[in-house]
């Protein structure tokens, strides 16, 4: 056998274990120390610490102790002749394995460890280094680094979850490559840097190659260079020489042209003198006339404003009279209304009146009646009554049974008779009721139907004050309305007659500053013009945005030269014709324009896009617009400048400014205000403003008066103050009708429902009482019998007749005096009740009499208040119209003085024009003439200063003065002759005289700018060619320098390449090696892996078996990347392996351990518990695959739990635990004497 037996001391105790057989079982339960077995054969195979189960391997020296019996002599005295240390003495721990390999020779390899840690190996007793150590070991295909030999627990789950990367690199540790690895990188480091350098040396070379081409390049261009600098210094001479000839022909021209206008002055002075006068006249006279319409007017609001004071007593007046004429009609209704309660009030009481005395009458009678009744009745004597007592007693013994039924029937009677007249008294009741509630329906019905016949009334009232209110508010705010817009509409004319004032001066000013530039444009040709008059907008859109842009360069004069500048702005000095900015075209800085703006963003546009110029002016154009943008709205310019939070100025159609700062900005170009006021307009809008002071007069003569609103308003909550009573009171009379009809509803329902009990109870009694009639009947026979001769003796026909006479008597008359006393009481107090009522609606009416009276009164002096009220405005309207009438006249007298005036002015405005243009004329020569002579001099001290050979006829550059002084000149600007006219200015030549000969016919004749234009664009083209050339001068001295760099960089290149290739080839060497290595165990291990997945997974169900293969991510070099592994169970499809269950993981795992195996298998291969996740079948497939692996060349060892795996091995080792001498013990039985 490869593995014969395992030896420990000290090892986590003291075992021989062993012998193994080719498929060997540990098994024991959980705690006896199975897995110890690994961690001895990993240690002394020479596995590191970390991978057993301890941090160090001093850890693995065994540190228990034996436990004995207490007391037991014979145990101690056993452990002294053993030797055995006490508790963690022991110093030392070493493991020994004997091996045989395939020729029957027998190795031992034995590995020690002591508790400082360090190792010490032997090989056969004798002790070697490691590295010999493992060397005997990997020839026997244990790879130590690969752990080609056990699998430990928990390593299957490890195999079944790890990535394609930690497979591709344990095929590498299995194969050999992963060795080559350190080599392999350091040849690819190498290659790499001397690939770098061969690189580097050819781009030196081609780089050095390219200075040689530039140097040869440079040297032809120099020589071009001084061509071109010859030819430009010939043109400049021709231009001067051509400037200087026109100059002078300009001088002559003015002079002559001087001379000739003096001759028109004297006269328009003479014509300007006649028109002011006039003028003067004509002024007087319509000051006067507005002096008197001023007059009018004032009074006219004197009067007006005395009106308006006395209308608001007016107004209270009419408010006064119309609320008293209310109250009197109101008083009036009322008392018709009280004197009508009143006589109802008087026949009531008349009625009860008449009631009482015939009561009384009544009561009288009766008891007269009663009197005489009294007198004819029965009077018995003494003995009479003894004896009708005596006859009564015996009476009463007879028929005792029947009158004790007649008594019973009698109670009866009186009970049934109280209810009944208890039950009459309440229908009787319930009648009366119903009669009153009947009446106060009616009464509550009339009452509801003049309420709202009232409320109707209030309401319709109620209505038209509010109208009234409505109709004199609105007609205020259409009042108030009108006057906003005339006061509007003044204050427009008030600032247009403001502003003509402030734009005639403006107006008069911007003229004069026109004319200064067209002076300018005129004298210097250099000035091309306004910056606002050389571009033009592309869409009217544009125009406020460009205006803002431009901003304050808007006015600014665009010139060809800085010279012509500085020259402007002497002249503009010299003429005191204010200010001015330049812009020199030649020595402007201009930034360039960032084209990324052109399509930034939709919606925004450089300016410079957005206006139409001349290429000639276009970087005055750049400098004035830069990089500003146009933007269509307000959102846009946010996006560009804040979210995109671009540093650029951008201005939205409106003319809205985003400064580059960020501040905003509202602002709109007022360049185009080209208003011109003259005299008639101002006297139009004089006009315009008399005639809205009168409308808003009128205005304020119809308006309404606060005093009215008051008046209606105090009406309106009157009107609503009894709108809310009345309501209140139909509500409450509703309400009361609503609870009188619930209460008729309900005397009804008991009527209904009382009077059926009456006619049965009535019924019932009458019955009683023919029940009673006769059982007294039979009472009455033998009282009869008793009393026949007392009857007869007192002569009555029966006892009865007595007895009823006297009860009758006495009770009729007490009943009859009850009730005639009643009814008296009652008809007092209500007669006393209606007198009292009646009093008062008396007293009310006199009340409302007097009321009518006073308001009668009132308005008749309120009236008279009215009428002389209204005598006085009357008066005052007549004063007014009478004013106004005058006014008119007035009024028409000043518009014939106004328009006079206008004729006046308008002539002397055409006089003053033509003197101003033909002074202007004269000025504006003389102007040209210095203009001129100061070019002149410019040139000349321009050709000494550059040192030009400018060809002379007479004379000396050297007396040109370098500084020009310029105090003479302004003094002969003042100068004037006697008569108004001025002299030509005159110039200093410096008595020098140019010689011409050089220009042609042609160049005589043709002074235009065009002409210059020629010459410029030609010494421009010139220029800018030999500015754009910049020669280099000295590129013949480093082109030999640099021939000689080129050869040395060539000798370095060459040496570059050969070690680049000598790098490469040794570099695809290595990974030659290490592909061949790899693939070497990977093809193996991709051949098996199928069949072993089949074998495993094969089965009655599915004979064939599962699907297993590998596949590689980077097939030229298959250690960089990774291999995938898929497996497929028997009878399933196809799915990822971390989809598979924990068992078809496991199996899986498994078929890869061994297929890896496979490849330089080791001698035995040790497996701890890898069936764990599986179940018996799957166990039992397992345990026939290692069975029939198994063989004398090829040993397993395996530790399990589980008997559908052990029971098929060939011996057994049983591990448990002894503790006795807490350790483990080992037990050992072969398997294979079983078999048969």
């Amino acid at each position: 056998m490869p593995l014969t037996r395992i030896e420990v001391c000290d090892f986590k105790g003291h075992q021989i274990i062993g012998p193994f057989g080719t498929f060997t079982s540990v098994i024991g339960p959980n705690g006896a120390g199975k897995s110890n077995l690994m961690d001895a054969i990993s240690f002394v195979l020479g596995v590191k610490s970390v991978q057993l189960r301890s941090s160090q391997l001093k850890d693995l020296i065994y540190r228990g102790r034996r436990l004995g019996r207490e007391g037991d002599p014979a145990q101690e005295e056993e452990q002294e002749e053993e030797g055995v240390a006490g508790e963690g003495t022991a110093q030392k721990a070493w493991v020994l394995a004997v091996y045989e390999d395939g020729e029957g020779k027998e190795w031992k390899f034995q590995r020690t460890i002591s508790t400082s840690g360090s190792s010490e190996y032997r090989l056969n007793n004798k002790v070697v280094t490691y590295q010999a150590y493992n060397h005997a070991l990997e020839k026997q295909n244990i790879l130590v680094k690969a752990k080609n030999f056990l699998v430990f627990q928990g390593d299957v789950e490890a195999v079944a979850s790890q990535s394609a990367k930690d497979l591709a690199r344990l095929i590498e540790q299995i194969s050999g490559s992963l060795e080559l690895a350190p080599e392999y990188d350091r040849a690819k480091s190498q290659q790499d840097r001397a690939t770098e350098n061969a690189t580097f040396n050819f781009n030196k070379r081609r780089g050095i190659a390219g200075e040689i081409k530039q140097f040869k390049e440079q040297k032809s261009e120099a020589e071009r260079f001084e061509t071109l600098c010859s030819e430009r210094d010939t043109l400049i001479m021709q231009r001067l020489l051509w400037k200087l000839f026109h100059i002078e022909e300009k001088i002559e021209d003015n002079f002559r042209a001087i001379n000739a206008q003096n001759t028109d002055i004297v006269s328009l002075r003479a014509d300007q003198k006649d028109h002011d006068e006039k003028l003067a006249e004509a002024r007087e006279d319509q000051a006067k006339a507005r002096s008197e319409v001023s007059k009018r007017e004032r009074r006219i609001r004197r009067q007006e404003k005395a009106m308006e004071a006395k209308q608001p007593a007016m107004v209270a007046l009419e408010a006064q009279i119309a609320h008293f004429e209310r109250r009197l009609k109101s008083a009036n209704e009322l008392a018709e209304t009280v004197q009508k309660d009143a006589e109802k009030q008087e026949q009531k009481l008349e009625i009860l009146q008449n009631e009482l005395a015939s009561v009384q009458k009544a009561a009288n009678a009766a008891q007269e009646i009663s009197r005489k009744t009294s007198s004819k009745s029965l009077a018995l004597s003494e003995e009479s009554l003894e004896e009708y007592r005596k006859l009564k007693a015996a009476a009463n013994i007879q028929e005792v049974e029947t009158r004790q039924q007649l008594e019973t029937r009698r109670r009866d009677e009186k009970t049934q008779g109280r209810a009944l007249t208890s039950l009459n008294e309440k229908i009787a009741h319930f009648e009366e009721r119903k009669t009153k509630l009947d009446e106060e329906k009616v009464t509550q019905s009339t009452k509801k139907a003049e309420l709202q016949e009232q409320l109707e009334k209030v309401q319709d009232e109620l209505k038209r004050a509010k109208r009234e209110l409505e109709n004199t508010q609105s007609e205020r705010t259409r009042v108030l309305k009108l006057e906003a817009e005339i006061n509007e509409k003044l204050q427009e004319c008030h600032n247009k007659l403001l502003q003509a004032g402030v734009d005639q001066k403006e107006s008069e000013k911007e003229a004069r500053r026109k004319e200064t530039f067209a002076s300018l444009q005129r004298i210097f040709p250099g000035v091309r013009g306004r910056v606002i008059d050389l571009c033009q907008p592309t869409q009217r859109k544009y125009e406020a945005a460009v205006s803002v842009i431009l901003g304050r360069n808007i006015d600014a004069l665009v010139v060809d030269q800085e010279k012509t500048a500085i020259d402007c702005i002497e002249f503009m000095r010299n003429q005191r014709a204010g200010q001015a900015t330049f812009i020199p075209l030649d020595t402007i800085q201009v930034k360039p324009i960032n084209d990324k703006f052109r399509s930034f963003a939709k919606g925004a546009r450089l300016a410079l896009d957005c206006i139409q110029f001349e290429p000639a002016v276009e970087r005055a154009m750049h400098h004035a617009c830069g990089n500003a943008l146009v933007c269509d709205t307000m959102e846009v310019a946010r996006y560009v400048c804040y979210d995109k939070g671009q540093e650029v100025k951008a201005v939205t159609l409106e003319g809205t400014i985003i400064h580059k700062s960020g501040l905003i900005t509202g602002g709109r170009s007022t360049h185009h205000n080209n208003k011109k006021w003259e005299e008639k307009d101002v006297q139009g809008l004089h006009r315009q403003r008399d005639k809205l002071f009168a409308e808003l007069r009128e205005l304020n003569k119809s308006k309404p008066r606060g005093k009215a609103d008051e008046n209606i308003i105090a009406e309106i909550n009157r009107l609503e103050s009894s709108l809310l009573i009345v309501k209140d009171d139909l509500t409450a009379c509703e309400h009361k009708l609503t609870g009188i009809k619930d209460e008729l509803k309900h005397v009804n329902q008991e009527l209904k429902k009382h009077r059926p009990e009456q006619a049965k109870l009535q019924a019932s009694h009458s019955q009683l009482q023919n029940k009673i009639s006769e059982l007294a009947e039979v009472v009455n026979v033998a009282e009869d019998k008793i009393f026949g001769a007392f009857c007869r003796k007192i002569n009555v026909s029966h006892i009865r007749e007595y007895e009823e006479r006297q009860l009758k008597v006495s009770q009729e008359e007490n009943e009859a005096r009850v009730r005639f006393d009643t009814q008296i009481a009652r008809l007092t107090h209500q007669t006393k009740f209606e007198q009292e009522s009646l009093k008062t609606i008396q007293d009310r009416f006199e009340m409302l009499q007097k009321a009518a009276v006073d308001h009668t009164t009132t308005l008749a002096e309120l009236a008279v208040s009215k009428q002389a009220a209204q005598a006085e405005v009357d008066e005052s309207q007549n004063a007014i119209e009478v004013l106004q009438e005058e006014l008119k006249g007035f009024q028409e007298d000043l518009e014939e003085k106004t328009t006079a005036l206008d004729n006046v002015k308008r002539i002397a405005s055409k006089a003053s024009k033509a003197l101003d243009k033909a002074l202007k004329d004269i000025a504006t020569k003389n102007d040209e003439i210095e203009k001129l002579a100061s070019e002149r001099s410019g040139i000349y001290r321009k050709c000494r200063l550059e040192e030009i050979p400018l060809p002379l006829e007479e004379g000396n550059l050297k007396n040109v003065p370098m500084e020009e002084n310029l105090r003479g000149d302004v003094a002969m600007d003042v100068d004037e002759d006697e008569d108004g006219t001025q002299r030509p200015k005159q110039v200093d030549n410096y008595g020098i005289q140019v010689d011409f000969s050089s220009l042609d016919d042609d160049e005589r004749q043709d002074g235009s700018a065009d002409a210059g234009a020629v010459f410029d664009n030609s010494i421009s083209k010139l220029a800018a060619e030999i500015e754009r050339m910049a020669p280099n001068m000295k590129a013949m001295e480093k082109l030999d320098d640099v021939q000689a760099k080129l050869a040395e960089t060539e000798k370095e290149a060459d040496k570059a390449r050969k070690d680049s290739k000598s790098a490469r080839d040794e570099f695809n060497e290595i990974r030659k090696q290490r592909c061949d290595l790899f693939n070497k165990a990977y093809n193996h291990i991709s051949q098996c892996i199928d069949q072993v997945y089949k074998d495993l997974t094969r089965g009655k169900a599915a004979p064939m078996g599962g699907v297993a293969y590998l596949s590689l991510e980077d097939n030229e070099e298959p250690y960089l990347g990774g291999i995938k592994y898929h497996a497929m169970p028997p009878m399933k499809r196809f799915r990822d392996m971390e989809q598979l269950s924990g068992g078809e993981k496991t199996v899986a795992a498994l078929a890869l351990l061994f297929a890896i195996h496979s490849y330089q298998p080791s001698p035995f291969f040790v497996l701890d518990e890898v069936d764990a996740a599986l179940d018996n079948t799957n166990v039992a497939k397992i345990a026939n695959y290692i069975r029939n692996q198994a063989s004398d060349k090829f040993q397993f060892v395996v530790i399990s739990l589980k008997g559908s795996l052990y029971e098929r091995g060939n011996s057994l080792v049983g591990i448990y635990r002894d503790q006795d001498v807490n350790s483990s013990r080992t037990l050992t039985l072969e398997l294979t004497q079983y078999d048969n």
